[in-house]
């Protein structure tokens, strides 16, 4: 795995970059969770660099999803939601999970904004 948080590129183990975790912390963490960094998070020292890369993406007052943070760092989901458990825990973001609604639902919402739309 390489990308922006790898640090030089090569090739990184998944267990390696959460430190040997291998499950988010945080079951109800999903690709749509939103993350911001804490307004008053301890001090970063310690965290390992793919922890500062997904810091240095949050901010706030700006939402990100988990799937977002993903993209912006080349990473697979779930090593980011493993990283951003970590960072949970340790109060330096903070989550939030929508409540899962169903694919009729959302595609409802979606047809009641298309017929909105001016024409």
């Amino acid at each position: 795995m390489t990308g922006p948080a790898a640090g030089g590129g090569g090739l990184v183990r998944p267990y390696v970059r959460t430190r040997g975790l291998t499950s988010p912390s945080h079951d109800e963490l999903r690709l749509e969770s939103l993350v911001t960094a804490a307004v008053n998070r301890p001090d970063a020292g310690g965290l390992t660099p793919d922890e500062r890369a997904v810091l240095d993406l949050c901010r706030p007052s700006e939402a990100l999803s988990v799937s977002e943070i993903a993209a912006y760092l080349g990473q697979p989901p779930t090593l980011v939601k493993i990283l951003v458990s970590g960072l949970a825990d340790h109060g330096h973001v903070a989550t939030f999970t929508p409540p899962a609604t169903s694919e009729v639902t959302v595609l409802e919402r979606v047809l009641h904004g298309l017929r909105a739309l001016p024409a």
